[in-house]
């Protein structure tokens, strides 16, 4: 049996892993060891296989070092009344600490980064730094610039710890070298122990070591060459030296000298690689890691187990998405050692809950979390307590072992109405829906307006329902809209009163009570949130905090939640940072991210102590920048050392997302130099990484078929050498992917013919067949009213008419609360006030407006435009109310300067009529003069015209005049008639006038009636030629409609802010370009109308 103290430092970690085996096979099977590694799954790895080797073992105890300190420290600490903190609660205490001093003036230093999101955890990985090497708050007050800060905020950090008995990492570690030390000795202590490439990094572990080795019969400690600062601490510990494993004279291959002699000064002899170390370049990362899978598939061809194949990723953030993808869409098994994260949908639907609740309710954060899919069935459990979920950290206390899975009670549900169930699958029934009824009600935010807005869309809904009697079509959709607005009420009602009423300032131990409860009622999944809320629950007597602060703390976190993983590794692919590669050794490893700025990372210093800061503390074991710059040589060697028979460099030659190549770092030449005895140059390097199979971003593509990850990597190799050959050797040869897939001869035939030099039925509607003309029935110009504003869309592009007056396709809406006075908002409130003004001064005798009135009238406008002002913020709810003022003042001053020159003028038009309303019987219309009509008023041959005339003016000499006013800028030219089909409404206003009102009529204007239009007009006659341009209008468009001609033809730059340019795509001008012009004949002379 094995006795004394012994280090053995070895590059590759199979020499370590067999030094670690025999040591432990020269142990009876049936003698207690304690074996201590860097994590568990290479402690795990090493017992189990020697348990293989003798058939038996008993006693041996696998810790990681965190593990073993909270054990030891568990006694000590529960005496203490000290609770262990994970590292969400030490980030909640600085957060806490950051907060507390801010408010007492405290701090100077960092007071312009105080409040950044990231300040609380950078302020908690220093301190715990600290703290792990006994620097205290009197060190730190002698330094300079932010030195006090610095000792403020580690002194406030030691009292919220005190106060509310947590006990940090560096409490732990003291409380467990106690317990170590003490007498009797406590378990695990006095053991044979074998320290299994343990990094040591701080002073307190170094002790808690120090106090096991010195009571240990035997110690065996490995550690990878190059981990300078972890062996000189075992050193001291042990009492003893290092034993090197030296290489042999002549490496083997091209591996072991990669392990023997990488950052080292030595260098093997020269050779050429041989297969045991390859070095590759991609375009991208995506690409790289779709090659890595297809490497591991290789390997596996081969007789590779998955389980002795390892990734090791420097930059797990830039790799992690891609890895799961590439893994995903190869059908290989996975184990992400410390579990993978993603975004969690639970997560995030809490967070936009609690935006929610800090932005006065806002509608539109409720409709974000409805949008996760996260609401829970009606008849789930909503008692956070029959749901809890412990934390998951190596500092705190173990739970109990996972019993079976219990059968879900969602599946033995029956599947729910869809016509009549409020959720289904998480999500509201129709989720469109529900979101149009908050347009509609205008719910916005503020608890009040939700119940007001959605009881009176109610009361409106039920009003219309009422009135339209047996009429069945629309009954059926008010009908619906009822219900809807039942379920949507039924459940949102009481989250927003649980959301309103969330407290202003509590502890930490209630807001994770409330905080529990509505993760327990709002989300269909919540076991992952809880576990994460269990974390803090050390913080339960911490507080008063704020909502702002509890955000602050949440959000990082339950953005992405780690998935645990599996808890054997056996049967996957082990995929895990460089620094997990310690205390394990696979045959096949690849090591992706050569790149600069990836692997390395890039080296900075600690923003919260500086490193001149940290020399002057003069603590060796604080790190700088020399000791960052052999962490990071250390990923590499760590990485390269895990692999027995083959390593897999490589690195991404672009940065995809940033658009621009990346440049190799000097690590892969390093690795090259180390394995071949020659260093290359980096345009060498490039050259030999360069894949064989060329490795083109634009075609993700195996060089042969049979190397395909997936089906669409198969098509893409198929069809590859396809394009480059002699096409009268290759027809049909890929036509099996139109009759496999449908959907993609149906999409390529659309694309490619929308390119072809004549017009198809995909350019748009075009020659439709007779199913499309059946339904194009009812909605020619005889049978339904086009508005002038609909029309107009014809000129500008036929299709854009198509797509809104036909299918009634609109931008989607959403409930929130504005920002500015957009021009939308700004011409309905600049209309209805001058309604409202207009019809006051015809009830009160003072039309036309005369200089001698104007005083009086422009009180008027004032007293019309608060009140409509005042409506339009209750039904708006203006987010920055001094911006929404001035946008009122500004409309203020249009109407004032609009009367002032009317009071001016003296033309001898006098306001007649206001709102004349034709076709608009299905809208409930407050403001309509009462010579309105609720046909639509036939014009210009058959043209069936619905809409409102702002203004109907009556001369002097007894003629009318059409006035459309405008509160933008004046876009029409002067001497315009109907402005090649675009500008409609003078001449079509004109002559639905002669039709309602029976008089002569001079003709139409548009008035823009603002600072922004200038207050410029364009007056139309109603004489023959207007008569015949708006009659030549209508016939053309009546044509199109009776045709089905409504191709995508825009005018010039019209798809620059069309609305339906998702639809149709950027190209549509240049494609029209190269069609056949005869069939926009008409509309061509459309567009040349004056």
């Amino acid at each position: 049996m094995p006795s004394g103290s012994r280090l053995l430092v070895a590059s590759a970690a199979a020499t370590r892993l067999a030094a670690a085996a025999d040591w432990l096979d020269a142990h009876s099977p049936d003698v207690e060891i304690l074996v201590v590694g860097p994590s568990w799954e290479a402690a795990d790895g090493l017992v189990r296989a020697a348990a293989a080797r003798a058939l038996a073992r008993f006693g041996t105890t696998r810790l990681t070092l965190d593990r073993l300190a909270a054990r030891l420290a568990a006694p000590i600490l529960a005496r203490a009344r000290r609770t262990p903190a994970s590292g969400l609660s030490l980030t909640a205490v600085a957060a806490r600490a950051v907060h507390l001093l801010l408010a007492k003036g405290a701090l100077s230093y960092f007071v312009p980064v105080a409040k950044r999101p990231g300040f609380p955890s950078a302020v908690a990985r220093t301190l715990e730094e600290l703290r792990m090497n006994g620097v205290g708050t009197e060190a730190l007050r002698g330094l300079p610039d932010g030195g006090a800060d610095l000792a403020a905020l580690a002194a406030c950090v030691e009292s919220e710890l005190d106060r509310a008995g947590l006990a940090d990492r560096a409490a732990i570690f003291a409380a467990a070298s106690e317990s170590a030390a003490g007498t009797p000795p406590p378990p695990y202590v006095g053991l044979p122990l074998l320290l299994l490439d343990l990094p040591i990094a701080s002073t307190r572990e170094a002790t808690l070591l120090g106090a096991l080795v010195r009571r240990a019969p035997a110690v065996l400690a490995t550690a990878t060459a190059g981990d300078e600062r972890t062996i000189a601490v075992l050193e001291s510990t042990l009492g003893c030296t290092r034993h090197l494993a030296a290489p042999p004279p002549v490496p083997a291959n091209s591996l072991s000298a990669a392990q023997a002699h990488l950052f080292q000064d030595s260098a093997p002899p020269a050779a050429a690689l041989d297969g045991t170390v390859t070095l590759r370049s991609w375009p991208g990362e995506a690409r790289e890691c779709v090659e890595i899978a297809r490497g591991i598939r290789a390997a596996a061809a081969r007789g590779v187990p998955f389980d002795r194949i390892a990734v090791f990723l420097r930059s797990p953030a830039e790799y992690r998405a891609h890895l799961q993808e590439a893994f995903r869409r190869a059908s290989l098994p996975v184990f992400f050692a410390r579990g993978t994260t993603r975004p969690d949908a639970g997560g995030r639907a809490l967070l936009a809950l609690l935006a929610c609740a800090a932005e006065r309710l806002s509608a539109r954060r409720f409709a974000e979390y409805v949008s996760l899919a996260q609401v829970p069935d009606p008849d789930a459990s909503r008692d956070p307590d029959a749901r809890w979920v412990p934390p998951a950290d190596d500092l705190l206390p173990t739970g109990a072992p996972e019993l079976p899975p219990v059968h879900d009670e969602r599946s033995r549900m029956p599947d729910p109405d869809p016509d009549t169930a409020a959720v289904i699958e998480g999500t509201l029934r129709a989720p469109w829906r529900w979101e149009r009824l908050l347009v509609d009600a205008s719910v916005i935010g503020e608890q009040k307006r939700w119940a007001g807005r959605l009881a009176g869309l109610e009361e409106e809904l039920r009003l219309r329902r009422q009135a339209l009697g047996d009429e069945e079509t629309h009954a059926a959709l008010l009908d619906r809209q009822l219900r809807d607005l039942g379920h949507l009420c039924d459940f949102a009602l009481p989250l927003i009163e649980r959301l309103a009423a969330l407290p202003q300032r509590a502890t930490w131990g209630g807001w994770l009570q409330e905080l529990r409860e509505l993760a327990a009622a709002a989300l269909r999944d919540p076991e992952p949130v809880l576990a994460t809320l269990a974390e803090l629950e050390p913080m339960a007597p911490v507080g008063p905090v704020d909502l702002d602060e509890v955000q602050l703390v949440l959000a990082p976190r339950l953005r992405d939640l780690t998935v645990p993983p599996p808890r054997r590794p056996y049967g996957a692919v082990f995929v895990a940072s460089t620094e997990a590669a310690r205390g394990l050794a696979f045959d096949v490893v690849f090591v992706p991210g050569l790149a600069e700025k990836l692997f390395p990372r890039k080296i900075v210093e600690d923003p919260i102590l500086l490193d001149a800061h940290r020399r002057a503390l003069d603590i060796p074991t604080l790190a700088i920048q020399p000791a960052r710059v052999a962490a990071e040589r250390l990923s590499l060697r760590l990485a390269v050392g895990a692999a027995c028979e083959h390593v897999a460099l490589s690195y991404p030659r672009l940065d995809v997302e940033q658009a621009r190549p990346r440049v190799p770092s000097f690590y892969a030449l390093e690795a090259l130099r180390a394995s071949e005895g020659t260093l290359p140059g980096f345009d060498e390097l490039g050259v030999r990484a360069e894949p064989e199979s060329g490795g083109r971003l634009g075609w993700p593509a195996p060089e042969q078929p049979e190397q395909a990850i997936d089906e669409a990597e198969y098509d893409l190799a198929l069809l590859g050498p396809l394009l480059q050959s002699d096409p009268a050797t290759t027809v049909g040869t890929a036509s099996y992917l139109l009759t496999a897939n449908v959907h993609l001869g149906r999409a390529l035939r659309a694309r490619a013919r929308r390119w072809l030099s004549r017009w198809t039925p995909n350019d748009g509607l075009v020659d439709p067949d007779d199913l499309a003309r059946a339904a194009l029935v009812r909605h020619q110009l005889g049978a339904r009213a086009f508005s002038p504003t609909a029309l107009q869309n014809f000129a500008a592009c036929p299709y854009r008419f198509f797509l809104q007056a036909v299918h009634r396709l609109a931008p989607r809406e959403e409930a929130v609360a504005v920002e500015v006075l957009d021009p939308l908002t700004r011409g309905a409130l600049f209309h209805e006030v001058q309604f409202e003004v207009l019809t006051r001064l015809r009830d009160d005798g003072l039309l036309p407006v005369t200089p001698d009135r104007l005083e009086a009238v422009l009180a008027i406008v004032d007293r019309a435009l608060d009140a409509a002002a005042t409506q339009y913020a209750e039904k708006l709810f203006p987010a920055i109310p001094r911006v929404w003022d001035d946008g009122i003042t500004a409309v203020r001053a249009d109407l004032r300067e609009w009367l002032r020159r009317a009071a001016a003028a003296d033309d001898g038009w006098i306001p007649h009529r206001f709102e004349l309303g034709f076709g608009l019987a299905d809208r409930d219309r407050p403001h309509a003069d009462p010579a309105s009509v609720p046909d639509p008023v036939p014009v210009a041959g058959q043209l069936r015209l619905r809409g409102s005339i702002d203004l109907v003016e009556r001369h002097v000499q007894g003629v009318l005049r059409a006035t459309d006013h405008k509160t933008g800028k004046a876009r029409a030219k002067a001497g315009v008639v109907v402005g090649g089909g675009e500008v409609l409404q003078p001449v079509l206003y004109a002559l639905a006038c002669e039709q309602i009102l029976r008089e002569p009529v001079a003709g139409g204007r548009l008035y823009y009636c603002s600072a922004d239009g200038g207050y410029e007009e364009r007056d139309v006659p109603l004489d023959d030629e207007s008569r015949a341009s708006a009659e030549t209008v209508a016939r053309i468009i009546g044509a199109a409609l009776a045709e089905g001609f409504f191709p995508a033809a825009p005018a010039r730059d019209a798809c620059r802010w069309c609305d339906y340019r998702p639809v149709c795509g950027p190209y549509e001008e240049r494609r029209s370009a190269r069609k056949p012009a005869a069939r926009l004949a008409e509309l061509n002379r459309l567009r040349a109308l004056p």
